[in-house]
């Protein structure tokens, strides 16, 4: 809790350093040009403006209303010492200074009143459309999860009724197929539920990130130890990078997040397509992307498919239909480790979908770590 305090309090005082650097360096920067109008041979009434107008710069570029008051009356104490005679003095002479003073005050406070009102209710604006848009993505998945529940939730219904009260008529191929699908609509329901937590606990800022350094495809080879049963009806190649790459990460994370990709591609294209899982190395990032020969994204899907709640019209494996969550919460947990996602076309037809991790350097010792993990990794395999 301290630490916290002590954080906002570092903020507010930086806020504050901003503030009154940007009011120094207009009210500076008002004089100048004021000075330079004035030697041109212009009217009072034009260096008036100029300070008018730096009081209003102080009010858009400040964020309290105190600045501009402190920018009226600095405006008067510089246009009185540097423009009004005699110079550089603050005794006034003349009868016209003091009442050109006070309209130059009231016009340039009331001004900056005006935009602090207007940066208010703009404020709030965006507040209320905030608000509204976050209702709308509520909106969106009760819609979302009424709808694309109930037919796996009506299927298991089925089934499981089924069994009851037919089991004994039922061959033992009838009955280890609805016990089957029992499980695929279970296992579906399972990674959704899953899903809608992960996205409340990034929503929440709740997450904590436990990263150690990993080696790229170690995480994509597990990864692909839980994916959909369905791969098997699909030709998937896991392309390694041929080199040892490290990322600083959390691995059950980015498990989750490969798995996630490899299933969206087994979900969006027909049986015996070929997709491609390959790892490799892109300037100082590892790279892990996801590979499908599949109908493809419309250039109008893809600007919208890391949306939370939208779904595309492509192919799916079964009358279950997602919610639109998977993608987006693939991008919210690969930026939350500093990388980034793309979707890009595959020629002649199909989608990549590739996300980026930082490399971590090597330590001092990297190699002998490098060569234990090699030979571990290569006795895994044997």
């Amino acid at each position: 809790m301290y630490g916290l305090a002590r954080e906002g309090y570092d903020s507010r005082r930086i806020c504050v350093a901003v503030d009154i650097s940007v009011s120094v360096a207009i009210q500076a920067l008002t004089v100048l040009v004021a000075m330079g109008l004035d030697a041109l041979g212009f009217s009072e009434a034009a260096t008036v403006i100029v300070f008018v107008l730096g009081v209003l710069l102080t009010a858009v570029f400040t964020t309290r209303p105190v600045y501009c008051l402190i920018a009226s009356v600095l405006s008067i104490l510089c246009f009185n010492f540097f423009l009004a005679d005699p110079r550089f003095t603050f005794r006034i002479e003349g009868t016209g200074v003091p009442g050109t003073i006070v309209v130059m005050f009231v016009v340039a406070l009331f001004a900056s009143y005006l935009v602090m009102r207007m940066r208010e209710n703009e404020r709030k604006s965006a507040e209320a459309s905030l608000k509204a848009q976050n209702e709308q993505l509520r909106a969106n998945l009760l819609r979302s999860v009424s709808h694309d529940l109930r037919t796996p939730l009506t299927a298991i219904t089925g089934n499981a009724d089924m069994l009851l009260d037919n089991s004994a008529e039922l061959t033992d191929d009838e009955r280890r197929r609805l016990v089957h699908d029992v499980y695929e609509d279970a296992t579906w329901l399972v990674g959704v539920v899953e899903n809608l937590l992960a996205v409340t606990r990034l929503e929440e800022e709740a997450v904590l990130l436990n990263r150690d350094v990993e080696l790229v495809d170690d995480v994509v080879e597990e990864a692909m130890r839980h994916v959909s049963r369905d791969a098997s009806q699909h030709h998937i190649e896991v392309e390694p990078s041929g080199e040892l790459l490290l990322a600083r990460m959390d691995a059950q994370v980015i498990v989750q997040v490969v798995v996630n990709l490899v299933n969206n591609a087994i979900g969006h294209t027909q049986q015996g397509s070929h997709i491609l899982i390959r790892v490799r190395r892109e300037g100082d990032h590892a790279v892990v992307s996801v590979q499908d020969d599949g109908p493809g994204i419309s250039d109008e899907d893809k600007r919208r498919v890391f949306e939370p709640f939208y779904t595309t019209g492509g192919i799916s494996t079964d009358s279950r239909r997602g919610i639109g969550l998977g993608l987006s919460l693939c991008r919210s947990l690969v930026e939350a480790h500093g990388g980034q996602m793309r979707v890009e076309d595959v020629q002649p037809h199909g989608a990549v979908f590739a996300f980026t991790l930082p490399l971590e350097e090597l330590p001092g010792d990297g190699e002998e770590m490098l060569a234990g993990a090699m030979a571990t990794r290569e006795d895994k395999r044997g």
